[in-house]
């Protein structure tokens, strides 16, 4: 996936709290014109990665994103950001 770009808050432990904005190519699944699925262009989204530091990454890299085991929580499931892994 293509690093778009990233934004960030600073905790009350100085701490940035990072969010990755990427895009990354449909899978197949969404681009089955024979179950009535299409798509064009790229997917586009948001993943929050907390305090992983970030201070390599720059826009336009390609990054692949590994994640944690699933923690249930009371709203549902949460799986966090394990590995950030740039590509080029």
């Amino acid at each position: 996936m293509q690093l778009l770009g990233l934004n960030y808050t600073t905790n009350s432990d100085g701490k940035p709290m990072t969010t990755l904005q990427v895009a990354d190519e449909y899978n197949s699944y969404y681009n089955n014109p024979t179950a009535g699925r299409g798509c064009v262009g790229q997917k586009v989204e948001s993943i929050y990665v907390g305090d992983i530091d970030c201070s390599d990454l720059k826009v336009g890299m390609e990054i692949d994103i590994t994640y944690g085991k699933a923690i249930a929580t009371k709203t549902g499931f949460y799986q966090p950001v394990k590995d950030i892994i740039v590509l080029d």
